[in-house]
């Protein structure tokens, strides 16, 4: 009797259907894709995309799976993720598609008015220069300000040259503090954008090119 088996599969599932994900909860994660099956190669997009779909310490929803698969994602932004992977385990939530500040109100070029005092500045989700990290070494963000780990995200980014770190970096008011960064260093401190970030930690460029960080 011959027996054939075929392993060959975009993701890998849970027996109770939901995605599994090394750096993401279940059912928030793409699942484990297998790159190979979209090309790859520079052909397909950069070797820099590849290697952090490919990092079992890169969890992502499958809507940011996609815009990094789609080159939406800059690479800056992947540079930085990357950095942190090297340290922990992150899940992103997003970075453009599914991005909305306001339910039911599409986003769009600025930040829709009733998001805060940030109404009206550019977004930087729509550009593809953000990202939304909400679970560092399998744990919330939201809660978990102070926890090491979560903190360490933190410092791997503050440790990153000027023209190479985020220059929107926001998160909980605890983590932030206890942090101690600076406007000048990338850090958001207004007080309603850290009480909308409790549960995310959100890392942004506002330039296409380079940083406004000064230190």
């Amino acid at each position: 009797m011959l027996v054939i088996f075929v392993v060959s599969c975009e993701r890998l599932d849970s027996p109770d259907g939901e995605s599994l994900d090394t750096a993401c909860p279940l059912g928030r994660g793409r699942g484990i894709w297998d790159t190979d099956l979209f090309g790859g190669d520079e052909t397909q997009g950069p070797r820099a995309v590849k290697r952090l779909l490919d990092n079992p310490d890169f969890g992502a929803s499958s809507e940011a799976t996609g815009d990094l698969r789609d080159g939406v994602v800059d690479p800056r932004l992947v540079e930085a993720l990357q950095a942190l992977t090297r340290q922990h385990r992150i899940c992103v939530d997003v970075f453009k598609e599914g991005h909305y500040f306001v339910p039911g109100v599409e986003d769009g070029p600025r930040i829709p008015k009733g998001y805060g005092e940030a109404g009206g500045l550019p977004n930087t989700h729509y550009y593809g220069r953000a990202a939304d990290i909400r679970y560092v070494d399998g744990k919330p963000v939201q809660g978990n300000g102070e926890d090491p780990d979560v903190l360490g995200v933190g410092r791997v980014i503050a440790d990153l040259p000027p023209q190479r770190r985020p220059d929107q970096i926001i998160g909980p008011e605890s983590w932030t503090r206890r942090l101690g960064g600076s406007y000048e260093e990338g850090w958001i401190l207004a007080q309603d954008q850290l009480d909308l970030h409790d549960d995310h930690i959100h890392l942004g460029y506002k330039k296409v090119r380079g940083t406004s960080n000064i230190r």
